[in-house]
């Protein structure tokens, strides 16, 4: 995920949707770009989504008074080091670049790249080689791992730049694209919202994964981060707030049983 946003008011503790009461309690900084819905958004001037949910509940475990700070995307890391935020959870990618900045607690959620197509044509694909090697027009938003990936794999087939997801939807419907190709999380949204024409192929292409990124010597809540991490896993509760914002998820998981995406490529 690395989609640019344009600075957005101050995302304060009264202006979100998930964060606890003011009191005397030290304070959780949390730094978030609401840009990536279902997992970090602004619905009706409120912070929203799945980090939004997972924030609150990270404070309330830590006995912190939670606050969400609106940070430019490509200032996040900037931010952190800076000390401004203590966390960033806004839908990381884990890449080895990201890795030379920041301290990345453990993974929260597998993020794989994978295709959108029109509704009743995700059954042309039997595998990830198939959508690969299709001699097709593909759609891809442009400075994303997703376009980086399409450029390099796709030989066969014909790239056409994209300005944003929702442009996916009146190509594929126009048949200007065959495959619009996205992270997983933001190709569920936008399935989501367009159920009657797109559908996706339930296949993962490259392997992703999401995490929270933390300074390197913020040991300690590195370490409190990825406690509070394992006790959600085994309580079910990191799987039912995925769940709720990313609905589709659970039936993928499933159809992805015997086919292996692609390791990530991040040369």
């Amino acid at each position: 995920m690395n989609r640019r946003w344009m600075a957005v008011v101050l995302v304060s503790l009264m202006g979100s949707s998930c964060a606890t009461m003011p009191g005397s309690k030290p304070v959780l900084w949390v730094g978030m770009t609401p840009n990536y819905p279902p997992l970090a958004m602004m619905r009706d001037g409120k912070a929203a989504g799945a980090e939004c949910d997972f924030a609150d509940q990270l404070a309330r475990d830590l006995g912190l008074e939670l606050k969400l700070i609106s940070v430019p995307w490509e200032r996040q890391f900037d931010e952190l080091a800076a000390g401004k935020v203590d966390i960033l959870m806004t839908g990381l990618t884990v890449t080895p670049p990201r890795q030379a900045r920041a301290a990345f607690c453990d993974p929260y959620m597998d993020n794989p790249l994978i295709a959108v197509t029109r509704r009743g044509e995700a059954s042309r694909y039997a595998s990830a080689a198939e959508v690969i090697g299709a001699a097709a027009d593909i759609g891809i938003l442009q400075n994303t791992s997703a376009d980086i990936f399409v450029r390099r794999r796709f030989t066969n087939g014909r790239i056409l730049p994209l300005a944003s997801p929702d442009d996916a939807v009146f190509h594929l419907a126009s048949k200007r694209i065959d495959l619009y190709v996205d992270d997983l999380a933001a190709a569920m949204d936008l399935v989501t919202r367009n159920e009657a024409k797109l559908e996706l192929v339930p296949i993962p292409l490259q392997a992703q994964q999401l995490a929270w990124a933390v300074r390197p010597d913020d040991v300690e809540l590195r370490q409190q981060v990825n406690a509070a991490l394992a006790r959600w896993r085994a309580s079910g509760l990191l799987d039912r707030i995925l769940d709720r914002w990313l609905p589709y998820r659970p039936a993928l998981i499933e159809a992805w049983n015997g086919h292996g995406a692609v390791p990530p490529d991040h040369k």
